[in-house]
Protein backbone atom coordinates (compact mmCIF):
# COMPACT_ATOMS: atom_id res chain seq x y z
CA UNK A 1 0.00 0.00 0.00
CA UNK A 2 1.76 3.05 -0.68
CA UNK A 3 1.59 6.81 1.80
CA UNK A 4 -1.35 8.56 -0.14
CA UNK A 5 -3.49 5.38 -0.01
CA UNK A 6 -2.64 5.15 3.52
CA UNK A 7 -3.51 9.17 4.38
CA UNK A 8 -6.86 8.21 2.87
CA UNK A 9 -7.81 5.12 4.71
CA UNK A 10 -6.54 7.31 8.19
CA UNK A 11 -8.54 10.07 7.40
CA UNK A 12 -11.96 7.67 6.03
CA UNK A 13 -11.42 5.79 9.36
CA UNK A 14 -11.20 8.91 11.26
CA UNK A 15 -14.05 10.78 9.53
CA UNK A 16 -16.36 7.76 8.44
CA UNK A 17 -18.87 6.18 11.05
CA UNK A 18 -17.76 3.57 13.66
CA UNK A 19 -19.56 2.92 17.10
CA UNK A 20 -18.14 3.53 20.17
CA UNK A 21 -17.49 0.18 20.82
CA UNK A 22 -15.14 0.08 17.74
CA UNK A 23 -13.20 3.29 19.03
CA UNK A 24 -12.89 1.88 22.51
CA UNK A 25 -11.37 -1.45 21.66
CA UNK A 26 -9.32 0.15 18.65
CA UNK A 27 -7.82 2.70 21.91
CA UNK A 28 -7.36 -0.30 23.82
CA UNK A 29 -5.55 -2.38 21.49
CA UNK A 30 -3.49 0.68 20.65
CA UNK A 31 -2.54 0.93 24.34
CA UNK A 32 -1.59 -2.79 24.86
CA UNK A 33 0.68 -2.51 21.71
CA UNK A 34 1.91 0.68 22.57
CA UNK A 35 2.97 -0.25 26.11
CA UNK A 36 5.41 -3.71 24.81
CA UNK A 37 8.52 -3.64 23.21
CA UNK A 38 8.27 -3.65 19.71
CA UNK A 39 10.55 -6.01 18.56
CA UNK A 40 8.39 -9.21 19.49
CA UNK A 41 6.58 -11.54 17.90
CA UNK A 42 4.05 -11.30 20.36
CA UNK A 43 3.21 -7.65 19.08
CA UNK A 44 3.61 -8.57 15.71
CA UNK A 45 0.94 -11.18 16.40
CA UNK A 46 -1.55 -8.22 18.36
CA UNK A 47 -0.77 -6.04 15.43
CA UNK A 48 -2.17 -8.74 13.06
CA UNK A 49 -5.06 -9.06 15.60
CA UNK A 50 -5.80 -6.15 15.15
CA UNK A 51 -6.17 -5.57 11.35
CA UNK A 52 -8.14 -8.61 11.51
CA UNK A 53 -10.85 -7.02 14.46
CA UNK A 54 -13.23 -4.62 13.31
CA UNK A 55 -12.16 -1.94 15.52
CA UNK A 56 -11.00 1.75 14.26
CA UNK A 57 -7.54 1.41 13.84
CA UNK A 58 -6.95 4.93 12.95
CA UNK A 59 -7.92 5.44 17.06
CA UNK A 60 -5.24 2.20 17.75
CA UNK A 61 -2.60 3.98 16.13
CA UNK A 62 -3.30 7.53 17.78
CA UNK A 63 -3.21 5.97 21.08
CA UNK A 64 -0.05 3.59 19.79
CA UNK A 65 1.86 6.80 19.11
CA UNK A 66 0.97 8.42 22.36
CA UNK A 67 1.97 5.39 24.25
CA UNK A 68 5.79 5.97 23.14
CA UNK A 69 5.79 9.28 24.71
CA UNK A 70 4.26 7.26 27.72
CA UNK A 71 6.28 4.36 27.93
CA UNK A 72 9.37 4.81 29.38
CA UNK A 73 7.70 6.40 32.58
CA UNK A 74 5.26 3.02 32.36
CA UNK A 75 8.71 0.87 31.76
CA UNK A 76 9.70 2.23 35.17
CA UNK A 77 6.36 0.24 36.50
CA UNK A 78 6.31 -2.88 34.24
CA UNK A 79 9.64 -3.79 34.68
CA UNK A 80 9.45 -4.55 38.62
CA UNK A 81 6.21 -6.34 37.87
CA UNK A 82 8.47 -8.70 34.99
CA UNK A 83 10.91 -9.04 37.50
CA UNK A 84 8.44 -10.15 39.95
CA UNK A 85 7.23 -12.33 38.10
CA UNK A 86 9.74 -13.89 36.21
CA UNK A 87 12.02 -14.54 39.20
CA UNK A 88 8.93 -16.30 40.93
CA UNK A 89 9.65 -20.02 42.12
CA UNK A 90 6.33 -20.83 41.64
CA UNK A 91 6.30 -20.14 37.46
CA UNK A 92 9.82 -21.92 37.07
CA UNK A 93 8.53 -24.64 35.80
CA UNK A 94 6.18 -22.35 33.20
CA UNK A 95 9.00 -20.10 31.93
CA UNK A 96 11.20 -23.22 31.52
CA UNK A 97 8.76 -25.06 29.37
CA UNK A 98 7.82 -22.22 27.45
CA UNK A 99 11.81 -21.56 26.57
CA UNK A 100 12.05 -24.82 25.26
CA UNK A 101 9.09 -24.92 22.92
CA UNK A 102 9.94 -24.05 19.66
CA UNK A 103 9.09 -20.22 18.50
CA UNK A 104 7.96 -18.91 22.19
CA UNK A 105 11.21 -17.54 23.03
CA UNK A 106 10.51 -15.15 20.35
CA UNK A 107 7.47 -13.88 22.18
CA UNK A 108 10.07 -11.91 24.11
CA UNK A 109 8.41 -13.05 27.43
CA UNK A 110 11.86 -13.62 29.12
CA UNK A 111 11.99 -9.66 29.14
CA UNK A 112 11.21 -8.33 32.45
CA UNK A 113 9.45 -4.89 30.20
CA UNK A 114 7.73 -7.50 28.26
CA UNK A 115 6.04 -10.03 30.78
CA UNK A 116 5.35 -6.73 32.91
CA UNK A 117 3.67 -4.92 30.01
CA UNK A 118 1.54 -7.83 29.16
CA UNK A 119 0.92 -8.38 32.64
CA UNK A 120 -0.35 -4.47 32.83
CA UNK A 121 -1.88 -4.18 29.69
CA UNK A 122 -4.39 -7.08 30.48
CA UNK A 123 -5.24 -5.91 33.99
CA UNK A 124 -5.63 -2.23 32.29
CA UNK A 125 -7.43 -3.73 28.80
CA UNK A 126 -11.02 -3.39 29.88
CA UNK A 127 -10.52 -0.26 31.71
CA UNK A 128 -9.29 1.88 28.56
CA UNK A 129 -11.34 -0.12 26.65
CA UNK A 130 -14.67 1.52 28.70
CA UNK A 131 -12.77 4.90 28.71
CA UNK A 132 -12.31 4.66 24.98
CA UNK A 133 -15.91 3.79 24.31
CA UNK A 134 -16.71 6.91 26.00
CA UNK A 135 -14.39 8.64 23.86
CA UNK A 136 -15.99 7.11 20.64
CA UNK A 137 -19.69 8.48 22.44
CA UNK A 138 -17.69 11.69 22.40
CA UNK A 139 -16.12 12.07 19.61
CA UNK A 140 -19.31 10.91 17.66
CA UNK A 141 -21.34 13.50 19.20
CA UNK A 142 -18.89 16.44 18.71
CA UNK A 143 -16.08 16.22 17.13
CA UNK A 144 -16.00 13.89 14.47
CA UNK A 145 -17.88 16.74 12.22
CA UNK A 146 -15.40 19.11 13.09
CA UNK A 147 -12.32 16.36 11.78
CA UNK A 148 -14.55 16.04 8.83
CA UNK A 149 -14.56 19.70 8.15
CA UNK A 150 -11.33 20.60 9.09
CA UNK A 151 -9.31 22.39 6.43
CA UNK A 152 -6.46 19.90 6.57
CA UNK A 153 -8.71 16.68 5.79
CA UNK A 154 -10.82 19.36 3.07
CA UNK A 155 -7.41 19.78 1.80
CA UNK A 156 -6.31 16.42 1.15
CA UNK A 157 -9.79 15.36 -0.14
CA UNK A 158 -10.13 18.18 -2.34
CA UNK A 159 -6.15 17.64 -3.61
CA UNK A 160 -6.43 16.97 -7.32
CA UNK A 161 -3.49 14.42 -6.52
CA UNK A 162 -6.02 12.47 -4.18
CA UNK A 163 -8.20 12.87 -7.22
CA UNK A 164 -5.29 12.21 -10.10
CA UNK A 165 -4.44 9.07 -8.17
CA UNK A 166 -7.86 7.10 -7.21
CA UNK A 167 -8.96 7.76 -10.87
CA UNK A 168 -5.57 6.32 -11.94
CA UNK A 169 -6.00 3.22 -9.94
Amino acid sequence: MNPLSLIRQFIKGLTSDTEPAQIGWGIALGFFIGLLPKATLTVQVLLILLMALRVNIPMALIAMFAMTFVNPLMDRLTDPVGHYLLSAQALYPLWTGMYNTPIVPWTGFNNTVMIGGLAAGLLLLFPVYLGGRRFGVYYNAKLKEKVAGSKAVKGLKASWLFDWYFKEN
